[in-house]
């Protein structure tokens, strides 16, 4: 950001005012003491306000108290010395935005039939903290699309990015509206949360943002200047549970109100910029597939017959947690065993695992933003049986085969597709279906029916990423998708032999889409019949 000298002397000069008050009333505190030597302690605060007098560089006062959001400054074992979040460096965010920018005006200049204006404003809101109980709050995450454009981790604000179809590259104008307390209110919520960021000319250095408002500034901002534009926004977001109800119904509503021209799926533009990963973020990617990878093998390792599913739940979450970075899981873990894998989204957890059962452990982590997602299913005595073995390997034969089609021309459609006519045709061939299935069509749905998930979605700074993107859009390089069929058998079911009733299975790796074909992110995590076999040969019974 780009201060005239006079303003950021004007700043410093105030900042240093404040700093001079508290160092008098630090000396004055200091005469008051009874059971400290006051010498050494008004010694020790001379000193250490000595060092600071020349803080007068934009980096050592953004440095001064920047508390609520990691830097580098507060951890340097998280961050590097240009990074705006873990792994992410300011000028992306920067380039993200001006990238948004760019693709709304180009739209709007290409559908000037539609929309006469010139002017256009994008508007993204932030989350809010959200309640478990009385006093106790969920663990925070930042609205997605917010977070990626702005790198802030701040709740209760929303991002403007304004401009003309007119305008040439780089010359937009980015605001940034903050929740507003009062004075009084400062200190409580210091203690009770942290401290937060309240000044404006750190705010705006740190994210690189033009322009600093509070949050009860937005109607009055608009009204005054920002007439006659089109409103880009998503439509999804009133719905929003994660966003503060209050500030919804009597600012972002009524802001949102103010707009004669709306196009309400900014998802559309959003969304097809997060699919496509940067170096950077597919780095970050490798990195929470590695660790969650050995994760898995670790529990793998700790599994015994007569264990109850919650301690696999833990010791997985134990794993996944002891890497500095990792913020939470992904998602609350399935770990199912026996029948209970034919629950898609079995997360009760909590009942034993019987020598002879199989086990499905689904599950990832949160690392530096960006979330992992795997699945595995391994037999708990340490060897699959003849019925599990074979259908296991029928299901690892079809996950393969879909790896090898992973390219730019292929769709989640395609691989869909491709997945049931596999999983027909060796269903068949095996003489696992019944000899009475005879259509085609009678196949095809008997499969839907076995294998009643869909075998891939988006991965990334959510766990089923980028939602918006159309089942049957081509992948492009840089997309991170799951590759994940599954086979799940009812007891019930009647077109199968009895041994293979009530098993189930599900492969899951992430894969990163490339040039030249596919990476297996996950690659690291056993599959393999022998290699599980092995680890499970390492356990401690």
């Amino acid at each position: 950001m780009i201060i005239t000298s006079f303003f950021w002397r004007t700043c410093v000069m105030t900042r240093q005012l404040e700093i001079l008050r508290l160092y008098h009333d630090l000396l004055r505190y200091g005469k008051t003491l009874r059971y400290t030597d006051v010498d050494f302690y008004l010694n020790r605060i001379r000193q250490e306000f000595s060092k600071g007098k020349a803080l007068e560089k934009e980096d050592d006062i953004v440095r001064s108290g920047l508390d609520q959001q990691p830097t580098y400054f507060t951890h340097p074992h998280l961050l590097k010395q240009n990074e705006l979040t873990s792994g992410i460096t300011k000028q992306e965010y920067i380039d993200r935005r001006e990238k948004l920018q760019n693709i709304i005006s180009h739209y709007l200049r290409t559908q000037s039939q539609m929309f006469s204006e010139e002017n256009f404003c994008i508007f993204l809101p932030s989350s809010t903290r959200i309640n478990m109980g009385p006093d106790v709050l969920y663990q925070f995450k930042q609205q997605s699309d917010f977070l990626y454009f702005t790198g802030c981790l701040q709740h209760d604000c929303c991002l403007l990015l304004t401009g003309k179809t007119t305008q040439n590259d780089g010359q937009f104008k980015t605001y940034l509206f903050l929740s507003e307390r009062q004075d009084d209110d400062n200190e409580y919520y210091s203690r009770w949360f942290g401290s937060y960021i309240s000044d404006k000319v750190k705010i705006s250095s740190m994210y690189n943002i033009d322009h600093i408002y509070s949050i009860n500034d937005l109607q009055t901002f608009i009204n005054k200047s920002k007439r006659n534009y089109v409103l880009f926004y998503d439509k999804e977001f009133a719905i929003e549970t994660n966003l503060n109800q209050k500030l919804l119904n009597e600012q972002l509503m009524p802001f949102v109100g103010t707009f004669s021209t709306i196009f309400d799926n900014l998802k559309l533009f959003t969304h097809y910029m997060r699919s496509i990963k940067s170096t950077a973020e597919q780095h970050i990617m490798r990195q929470v597939c590695q660790l969650t990878s050995t994760a898995f093998i670790d529990t793998m390792k700790y599994s015994l017959p007569n264990m109850n599913e919650q301690m696999i739940q833990t010791k997985f979450q134990y794993e996944c947690l002891m890497n500095i970075g990792v913020s939470d899981l992904a998602f609350k873990p399935v770990v199912a065993g026996g029948t209970r894998s034919n629950i898609i989204h079995y997360v009760d957890n909590n009942q034993f695992i019987k020598n002879g059962e199989l086990i499905l452990l689904d599950g990832g982590c949160l690392y530096k933003h960006y979330a992992s997602d795997i699945s595995r299913s391994w037999p708990i005595s340490g060897r699959f049986n003849s019925e599990q073995r074979h259908l296991y390997e029928i299901l690892l034969t079809v996950q393969k085969e879909l790896l090898d089609i992973c390219t730019t021309n292929m769709s989640r459609k395609g691989l869909n597709d491709f997945m049931e006519q596999r999983l027909a045709k060796y269903l068949q061939e095996e003489h696992i279906l019944s000899r009475k299935i005879l259509t085609e069509h009678e196949v095809k749905k008997v499969v839907e029916y076995l294998s009643s998930t869909a075998v891939s979605h988006h991965l990334g700074m959510d766990v089923h990423d980028c939602a918006s993107i159309p089942f049957n859009e081509k992948f492009v390089s840089g997309n991170v998708i799951t590759i994940e069929p599954g086979l799940y058998i009812p007891e019930t079911c009647m077109d199968v032999p009895s041994g293979y009733r009530g098993l189930a299975f599900r492969i899951e790796d992430d894969v990163l889409i490339t040039q030249n074909g596919y990476e297996v992110l996950t690659q690291s995590c056993p599959k393999e019949v022998d290699d599980l076999h092995q680890i499970l040969d390492q356990r401690i019974k």
